[in-house]
């Protein structure tokens, strides 16, 4: 009977214990969402008015059976498109900057999406006191690139001027982000 009720109070500490650690790991999440350490502000992404169609290319005919015998057809060569020259990618060049990891003249080419910010997360690593974790991002829509400020403290600059809104960049324009600042090349 002595091991059966230490059995039986075992269970209820470990029983317990349990639900202690399932409250420490709640309050844990709970104090870090208010202090807002949380999941980043949703990404407000365009809508496409409408999907470009689908260009299909017609099949290769199938080989001819081993057991069948095809006479030879004339094939007239057909005019075969040649292809515009692709411009240059678009990519983002250091004007200027204080940030100890950038120099004048570095390059980056810009893919879909660019992130540029102080953590290392970002596709740009700017380290500067004055941007933020993700400060800006550039999207690649319909040809056009779009820089969008991603809720940064000190704001992000075209041109000189503070982002009110998203902005279609154009070659030649200037971004400011802290004391760095990028031309865009398109």
């Amino acid at each position: 009977m002595g091991f059966g009720l230490i059995l039986i109070i075992g269970k209820y500490v470990f029983v317990g214990l349990i639900y202690l650690f399932v409250i420490a790991v709640f309050r844990v999440l709970v104090v870090r969402i208010a202090a807002g350490e949380g999941t980043p502000p949703p990404r407000r992404v365009p809508t496409r008015a409408a999907a470009a169609p689908r260009i299909t290319r017609p099949r290769p005919p199938r080989p001819p059976a081993a057991d069948t015998v095809q006479e030879p057809v004339a094939v007239a060569e057909a005019e075969v498109p040649t292809r515009a020259v692709q411009p240059a990618r678009a990519r983002l060049v250091v004007v200027s900057t204080s940030a100890g990891n950038l120099s004048s003249g570095l390059s980056f080419p810009l893919g879909k999406s660019v992130s540029i910010g102080r953590k290392s997360h970002n596709d740009i690593t700017v380290h500067d006191r004055y941007v933020s974790a993700t400060h800006a991002l550039i999207i690649s829509e319909e040809g056009d690139h779009i820089l969008r400020d991603y809720h940064s403290t000190n704001g992000t600059l075209h041109n000189g001027s503070r982002m009110k809104a998203d902005v279609v960049l154009r070659d030649g324009d200037e971004i400011g982000v802290g004391t760095t600042v990028f031309r865009y090349q398109g």
